[in-house]
């Protein structure tokens, strides 16, 4: 295997930030179909999604390549959310998407990718990363205990 290197994402990484995000997307509809759609990577609202996400002051979006494929990728934003006078304000780091193709996976690419995260958010400021994941996503969330991310609180819903 080639050596990995985790890069910030440019403009030529679209196509392969969407395929990956299909790919996940894939696994998530698969799991919770109400709140997931099918992929769409060639749609054009994706296509914009990630472009906006790529392009915004307080977010990254970084790669990982595997000699020339990208191979796996994870986005990251970072906040001072308003909160109420009994809550400690703080600079948080959110992990919105990370994904490692599938041909890919258990060879470390994913714990490099988030190595990367943590160091930006430290960079910038941060003081916290945290991120959702479902609860269907039981190996994401072995990788995520894994790599020291714990449960702080459980998100709960019920369709309407």
């Amino acid at each position: 295997m080639n050596v990995v290197v985790i890069r910030p994402a440019t403009l030529e990484d679209l196509p392969a930030i969407c395929r990956l995000s299909d790919e996940i997307n894939h696994e998530h509809h698969a799991g919770a179909p109400d709140v997931f759609v099918p992929g769409q990577s060639g749609d054009p609202a994706t296509q914009t999604w990630w472009r906006n996400t790529m392009d915004a002051a307080d977010s990254i979006v970084l790669v990982a390549q595997s000699g020339e494929d990208v191979c796996g990728f994870i986005s990251a934003k970072v906040t001072e959310p308003p909160v109420p006078p009994f809550i400690r304000a703080r600079r948080e780091a959110r992990i919105g998407t990370i994904v490692v193709a599938s041909s890919h996976r258990r060879c470390g690419m994913g714990e490099q990718l988030l190595r990367a995260a943590r160091h930006w958010a430290k960079e910038q400021g941060a003081v916290t990363l945290y991120l959702q994941v479902f609860s269907f996503n039981e190996s994401a969330i072995r990788f995520y205990e894994k790599h020291g991310l714990s449960v702080q609180s459980v998100f709960m819903n019920t369709p309407l």
